[in-house]
């Protein structure tokens, strides 16, 4: 496994409880929209984007993560779409958004290089 694999791994290993926690109290809240359905679903768009990432070659080419990125973000939107705009807000935006550029910056993005934000530009929520 690759150095950059293996940070990505760490990376969403320690992410995770935090995210797993957040859901849970979304859904002891009675907040619209945060079903565990939406909420896998979400989960589920994660790992992919971090599957896809480790499958790029290394170094990777930033307009291959961008794509990663742009197509996490359409995922997302769909997904916070089927939930009235309720899923995906400020909170999930400051848990979530992160986490997406230290993987890319994994990857060999300079978020500087993008207004500290790569892919901030396909991003809605």
């Amino acid at each position: 496994m690759s150095d950059r694999n293996k940070q990505l791994d760490e990376l969403l290993a320690s992410a995770a409880p935090e995210i797993q926690e957040h859901w849970e109290s979304c859904r002891e809240s009675g907040l619209t929209g945060h079903t565990k359905e939406a909420a896998d679903k979400v989960d589920g768009q994660i790992l992919a984007f971090f599957s896809h990432l480790k499958a790029l070659p290394d170094p990777a080419e930033e307009a291959a993560v961008l794509d990663a990125l742009r197509a996490l973000y359409e995922a997302l939107d769909a997904i916070n779409e089927e939930a009235d705009g309720g899923l995906l807000e400020t909170d999930e935006r400051e848990l979530l958004v992160p986490l997406f550029i230290e993987a890319a910056e994994i990857c060999g993005v300079d978020p500087e290089d993008h207004d500290g934000e790569p892919g901030g530009e396909f991003r809605t929520f």
